[in-house]
């Protein structure tokens, strides 16, 4: 199994993925938003960050490994290991993108430097929604241009005092005719482009209004009823050992229990383990403030379940 695919199954379900020796990915919530430089709608989701300084093993990730290839717990640290070993190989000469999740880079400072992927949501409720690119919408409208105009402008005419016989004269009076006639046209036909150039215009002008309201007026559109669920509370339990036997786990409750710490029992879960906690809490900063002195004090492996009520 790839180590990439592990930490992803397991951003699903956790709030926090550490990978021993290397850093943390942890899961930030996130509600549906549009950001403007990049004119797109993003869903309601989860998304992933990076932390470096978190990386002392918590057991989540080699139990994982552990229990999908069927190896032991230690097999599976010394493979997290050698897959830490090659990242940090790649960081120190390129960019490390983790299938999946994200790009690494280290920058000059030699700090790591994380940039998510955005169409990645680990929120299941969102079935998979990606961002939605917005762009707006222009009807193009010909107009007639300058040069256009010139052409029926540049019609001159030369007049020339000529004596001519009666016959000759009949008939240049019947071309002036002509000629006028034809003017008369042309102005005609300057008078209906110049109407159709202000007209084009106006058009323009309120096609583009038009649409612009039909984008952003949203008030227009018919009213949408949505029945949205009350926010579920969320509790956060700091995991002492998970046993498939259930008189392992009493065990331990009752030895907890007589060092005060209120500890709780789960049942058994898809991998036929029972999960033991030192106790709960309300919100995710004080389970991980306890579980800082439960590492340092009582068991290093100690982890964060978080449970939805």
């Amino acid at each position: 199994m790839q180590l990439s695919k592990a930490i992803t199954n397991l951003l699903y379900d956790h709030d926090c993925v550490t990978i021993p020796g290397f850093g943390s990915f942890i899961i930030n919530e996130s509600s549906a938003k549009y950001i403007d430089k990049e004119n797109k709608f993003y869903p309601p989701g989860k998304y992933v960050s990076f932390n470096p300084l978190i990386k002392s093993n918590d057991g989540l990730l080699a139990n994982y490994i552990s229990r999908k290839k069927s190896i032991s717990y230690e097999e599976s640290l010394k493979k997290i290991h050698s897959r830490v070993v090659k990242w940090k190989k790649i960081l120190s000469q390129e960019n490390l993108y983790v299938q999946g999740i994200g790009e690494l880079i280290l920058n000059d400072s030699e700090n790591i430097i994380f940039t998510a992927d955005k169409n990645l949501n680990f929120l299941k409720e969102s079935f998979g929604l990606r961002p939605i690119k917005v762009q707006m919408l222009e009807k193009s409208v010909l107009t007639y241009d300058k040069k256009t105009l010139e052409k029926y402008n540049s019609l001159t005419i030369k007049k020339k005092s000529l004596s001519f016989p009666a016959p000759l004269r009949n008939a240049a009076i019947f071309i002036l005719l002509l000629a006028g006639a034809y003017f008369i046209n042309t102005n005609y036909q300057e008078f209906i482009f110049k109407n159709e150039i202000l007209q084009n215009k106006i058009d323009r002008e309120n096609s583009i209004a038009s649409l612009e309201k039909a984008i952003f007026n949203l008030g227009e559109l018919p009213a949408l009823t949505i029945n949205i669920e009350p926010k579920l509370e969320q509790n956060f339990y700091i995991i002492a050992g998970a046993f498939s036997s259930a008189i392992n786990a009493d065990r331990l409750v009752s030895g907890l229990a007589k060092k005060g710490y209120k500890s709780t029992k789960f049942p058994k879960n898809k991998d036929g383990l029972i999960r033991v906690s030192f106790g709960s809490f309300n919100t995710k900063e004080d389970a991980v403030i306890a579980l800082r002195s439960i590492r340092d004090n009582e068991n290093k492996y100690a982890w964060i379940l978080t449970k939805t009520n």
